[in-house]
């Protein structure tokens, strides 16, 4: 995917002829970065005033190395700053990111090799910061050397034989090479998926082939500070309600609902219900139509509009002070592929009588100083899939996602990508909650400081899914208290 890029031309000549300079000189360049030096003007002065200022050639140069070098900004001053949720005056949420009025793709080849551009470039920069990936080398130099040798590379294939061997193939921007694996230093390449980006130290062996000793993902910090509320309160999460099929679980719901409104469940659940402040519904919050062979006999209401029409009435009776905050899924009235924006105003004037904020899928969010990574989670059957790892067991596939830093590393699989600009399933962000749904199980765990959820689902087995051998665990939520990070779980299916 990143060679395409040297074949595609740009759409303005100056850009051309920056990246071509730097490009000619062995130099990546960070796509910002280019953007910048055309921005000022006479460019190809700029690019080589840039380049000039360094006493050796840099492998890569970044948006705020050129801003310091040609006008002294830092990158802080351009970055945007958080958006303030459009919500009640009692609540704090900011919407950190998300594609939500950012999409720019056109679908074109360009933006195909921008996408993986910017992810390559990303990741490279979280690898770089590792120390074992300091002296880093371009693959065209790492295959004539002889010896120790570190690389980063994006991952474009993985041969694994019976007899243990695994060959990796690897590419940056200079350069494609094959890697070597051996037995004894499986490990991480046990779940090594293509398209994500990885670091290899070791040897350059014959033929330009490169022998691993150790393959390193950008992962997650050891230890990371965990973000608190100042005060008490509780977020819930209910993933996947799947409202207008016949298999939704009116039942359970409605005894959610009477306990949410405090009129059900013992003293202390009580107490809890009454600090509920926020509803996470991380995707497929209505049954959609057309979404899989003959759903239109498993639907209860058979218009999209009149599934949300429902879900809004349901909404009406919970009590003022809580936040309905909306994630669209595969299910839902947005596009397929992701990132996948907000619902449009079509949707969201259905719910105009409900205190509710409607994000993106994924979206970085800050609840009451809490940070959170809501995904929907359309490539846990990818990982599953690909690794052979269950997929009721999905909080295993998330300590992986972590691990590689991508939501959705691999390109032209079941889960379909939007080549946007910029790879919003890049995990540049370390959340204190990561939640997802889709696989319509629950999971609660934690890795290296990070809160794992999985969130339940509303929807009994529909005769599609037993035919998949897919058995749903509902009516489950679970429950954080936003003051001290402890998470419980609360079964309505009981």
């Amino acid at each position: 995917m990143l060679t395409w890029y040297m074949s595609i031309p740009a759409k303005m000549d100056e850009r051309r002829k920056v990246i071509e300079y730097f490009q000619k000189n062995s130099v990546f360049i960070q796509s910002e970065a280019v953007d910048f030096i055309v921005e000022q003007g006479q460019c190809l002065r700029n690019a080589k005033k840039v380049l000039d200022c360094y006493d050796e050639k840099p492998l890569n140069i970044l948006l705020d190395d050129v801003q310091e070098i040609l006008d002294g900004r830092q990158i802080a001053e351009v970055k945007p700053k958080p958006m303030k949720a459009p919500v009640t005056s009692g609540s704090h949420i900011e919407i950190i990111e998300d594609v939500t009025g950012n999409s720019c793709c056109e679908g074109s080849m360009y933006d195909f090799a921008t996408l993986f551009k910017d992810r390559y470039e990303r990741l490279y920069n979280l690898l770089h910061r590792r120390q074992e990936m300091k002296n880093v080398v371009l693959l065209k130099n790492a295959r004539q050397r002889e010896g120790e040798i570190s690389v980063i590379g994006m991952v474009s294939g993985i041969n694994r034989s019976k007899n243990g061997r695994v060959l990796v193939d690897i590419e940056d921007e200079s350069d494609t090479a094959t890697v070597y694996i051996p037995e004894e230093k499986m490990g991480v390449a046990a779940s090594l998926v293509e398209d994500e980006v990885i670091g290899i130290t070791g040897k350059s062996g014959r033929g330009g082939l490169l022998i691993a000793e150790s393959i390193i993902r950008p992962d997650i910090p050891v230890n990371k500070k965990k973000q608190t509320a100042s005060g008490e309160g509780y977020v819930a999460f209910l993933s996947d309600v799947h409202i207008g099929s016949k298999t939704f679980l009116q039942e359970e719901w409605q005894h959610f609902v009477r306990w949410v409104s405090g009129k059900a469940g013992n003293e202390r659940q009580r107490k809890v219900a009454q600090g509920i402040k926020y509803l996470i519904l991380p995707g497929d919050i209505v049954e959609g139509i057309g979404i899989y062979p003959h759903q239109e006999e498993d639907l209860l209401i058979e218009d999209i509009y009149g599934q949300y029409e429902a879900l809004a009435r349901e909404f009406q009776s919970l009590p003022d002070h809580i936040t309905v905050i909306m994630q669209p899924g595969n299910h839902d009235a947005v596009r397929l592929a992701l990132p996948q924006p907000a619902f449009e105003n079509d949707v969201r004037d259905i719910f105009s009588d409900v205190n509710a904020l409607f994000i993106g899928n994924p979206c970085y969010l800050s609840v009451e100083g809490v940070e959170m990574l809501v995904y929907h989670g359309q490539s846990l059957f990818d990982f599953s899939t690909r690794l052979g790892i269950d997929q009721n067991r999905p909080t295993d596939i998330m300590k992986i996602m972590l691990q590689c830093r991508h939501l959705a590393p691999v390109y032209g699989d079941v889960t379909p990508l939007a080549p946007e600009r910029k790879d919003y399933m890049v995990i540049d962000r370390v959340p204190d909650i990561f939640v997802t749904g889709h696989v319509h199980t629950t999971a609660l765990d934690r890795y290296r400081g990070v809160l794992l959820i999985n969130a339940s689902t509303w929807q009994a087995q529909t005769e599609y899914q037993k035919m998949m051998n897919f058995v749903p665990d509902p009516a489950k939520v679970p429950i954080v208290n936003l003051q001290n990070g402890h998470a419980s779980l609360m079964d309505f299916g009981r």
